[in-house]
């Protein structure tokens, strides 16, 4: 039986067990009962999942991508270099790993305004500068754009060393090859994607999934260190059933791409390497004054800076609601000007 089917149907006479609503606030909140759940549940859908994307071990997280992060960086107990851009949650696993985190120098390009993406080049340079043969490596950025992580991945083990790769925001890229870049499971050793960003899970869920040589054993001692021992099994089964929903609207994909690829041409965009990552420019100094104005509209967008506005699409945005999208931009790109 399924986490998902375990959870919905779960209706004794009396719960004489936690959590204390009962399960009054919402009867799928249950806890683990005597030795029937969750038994192997979990363990078979992981399995499931890392058959999906790969994988030769995967996890499922319930304290988001930055838990996978944390923990893959104690399991590495070692030194690393990591882009200049790179996510809070890496200094964080650096600092309670007690290892060297030394960034990337991140020089502006001049075009974007946006830091330049990490390259094989600058990896190994740094490393060698800093006598250290590790690396963490985002993929994709917020902004949809994606380094060479293969040429990254092959300039890493070339140093006898292990890559782990922040893929938060590529949880979608093994669902269309034909459309997306390479999955990160395929060019690092140890990867995180965060479920809830991209695919049909709820927030605070997340993949971790090992791809090439990294120790399996110690990542799973490590996540046990950092997690619950109480995961909320609402979580857990919105993640064994994304990847199956996520295959089953992989078309929707084609629409998506349809809509991106038009927008793109009627108002200025990033150019970048995921179509479902819209960053519309609403040129320099106007960033947060559109998105506000978006808001004010109805169109609330996942992220601003200064220029850029960004917004993800899902199979779950419907034409009608893609439609509202572009009229809405349109409309307040002509405003600001």
């Amino acid at each position: 039986m399924t986490v998902k089917e375990y959870i919905e149907t779960y209706s004794p006479s009396y719960r004489g067990h936690t959590p204390g609503h009962k399960g009054k606030l919402d009867k799928r909140d249950v806890t683990e009962i005597l030795d029937a759940f969750p038994g192997k549940s979990i363990a078979e859908s992981e399995k499931g999942a890392a058959f999906f994307y790969g994988a030769s071990h995967l996890r499922f997280l319930v304290g988001g991508s930055s838990i996978g992060i944390k923990a893959a960086v104690l399991a590495l107990g070692e030194d690393f270099v990591t882009d200049g851009y790179c996510h809070r949650a890496v200094e964080e696993a650096a600092r309670l790993a007690g290892v060297g985190c030394y960034k990337l120098p991140a020089p502006v390009d001049g075009r974007t305004g946006l830091p330049a993406l990490a390259t094989a080049e600058s990896v190994v340079n740094e490393m060698r500068n800093r006598g250290v043969r590790n690396a963490l490596v985002q993929y994709p950025d917020y902004y949809g754009r994606t380094p060479d992580l293969k040429r990254i991945y092959a300039a890493v083990r070339s140093e006898g060393g292990k890559l782990i790769c922040d893929s938060a925001h590529g949880a979608h890229f093994f669902l269309r090859p034909d459309l997306f870049p390479t999955s990160a499971v395929r060019l690092s050793d140890v990867c995180n994607m965060s479920a809830h960003k991209t695919l049909g899970a709820l927030t605070q869920t997340a993949f971790l999934a090992v791809g090439g040589n990294f120790d399996a054993a110690a990542l799973d001692e490590k996540l046990d260190d950092l997690g619950t021992t109480s995961p909320n099994y609402v979580l857990l089964a919105s993640l064994e059933t994304a990847l199956a929903d996520g295959l089953e609207k992989s078309g929707e994909y084609d629409r998506l791409k349809k809509f991106s690829d038009g927008l793109r041409r009627e108002v200025p965009c990033l150019e970048n390497d995921d179509f479902t990552r819209l960053v519309v420019d609403f040129g320099k100094g106007n960033g947060k004054a559109a998105a506000y104005a978006l808001s004010e509209i109805g169109i609330v967008a996942e992220k601003y800076d200064d220029r850029f506005v960004i917004f993800i699409l899902t199979p779950y945005d419907t034409d009608e609601e893609l439609g509202v999208l572009a009229e809405g931009i349109k409309r307040i790109r002509k405003g600001i000007k």
